[in-house]
């Protein structure tokens, strides 16, 4: 392949996009076009206020604060570093960038269609799409998910993976299609689960894991390709409530402090194992 594929993220930036942005910045084979990001937190009319308390409502108080510890925390301690935002990264680099609470909106449409992506590639991405926008890219759309799918579908693998003790997961690149977690499998990669791991350590992991094999498969990706269909429907999982996030805290921990100020200061270096 002599000229490098075209490639869209879209993403909701957080501590696990920093890590596929940074695999596909530096694959010499793709040229990243543009980023959308995702502004919608639970309903795509909410405020972030609303959404918040919704989201300790849903899951308790310290899931949430879990959750703004991998993106608000995240981007105000990199500035309090000096380290450039998300959003700054691909300022710098002229890339495209849209932020929205719609992916299917007509100003959405337009600017994927703008860029004309060979690929569409969400990661840590909150939003469905629907057939227009699976119909813009020219090759595929495709999507990091952070289980041996079709085990864990749902919005936080790793929570369930975790709660529910199991030994071993893994990261899924698949094609999209218009449910949720639903498309053919392309590339998996198993990892086992260590009694150290908290929810942040073993989701750095699987995103590093997904980054990477994402590239590979884009790379690859031609008209030809084919994946392998799933052929069980899976659980899906949505928001931990309450009880499942007062189980997780008898069991896990979500994070320390350490590995995360350590993720944020060493962003680029880190292996993330």
């Amino acid at each position: 392949m002599n000229t490098p594929r075209r490639v869209i993220l879209c993403t909701y930036p957080s501590v696990y996009s920093e890590i596929v942005l940074h695999e596909l910045l530096t694959a010499p084979e793709i040229e990243l076009v543009g980023v959308l990001s995702s502004t919608r937190i639970l309903n795509k009319s909410d405020t972030n206020l609303r959404a918040g308390l919704r989201q300790i409502q849903l899951s308790g108080l310290r899931y949430a604060g879990y959750l703004f510890a991998i993106t608000g925390l995240y981007t105000g301690l990199r500035w309090c570093l000096r380290k450039p935002s998300f959003k700054q990264q691909l300022t710098a680099k002229k890339i495209a960038y849209l932020e929205t609470t719609d992916i299917n909106s007509t100003e959405s449409l337009q600017f994927l269609s703008s860029l004309k992506p060979d690929i569409l590639l969400s990661a840590h991405f909150n939003q469905l799409l629907k057939a227009e926008a699976l119909a813009l890219p020219k090759l595929a759309c495709l999507n990091i998910h952070p289980s041996l799918l079709p085990a864990f579908k749902g919005v936080d693998p790793a929570f369930y993976a975790l709660l529910r003790q199991a030994r071993e997961t893994g990261a899924t690149v698949h094609v999209q299609d218009e449910q949720f977690d639903h498309g053919a499998i392309l590339e998996q990669s198993k990892l086992s689960i260590r009694l150290s791991d908290t929810l942040f350590s073993l989701n750095l992991k699987l995103f590093k894991l997904g980054a990477l094999a994402a590239v590979r498969q884009i790379i690859a990706f031609n008209t030809e390709t084919v994946g392998i269909p799933q052929t069980s429907a899976g659980r899906y999982d949505s928001w931990p409530n309450p009880l499942d996030t007062k189980q997780f805290r008898q069991q896990r921990t979500y994070f320390r402090w350490r590995e995360y100020l350590g993720f944020i200061r060493y962003t680029k270096t880190s292996s993330f194992e």
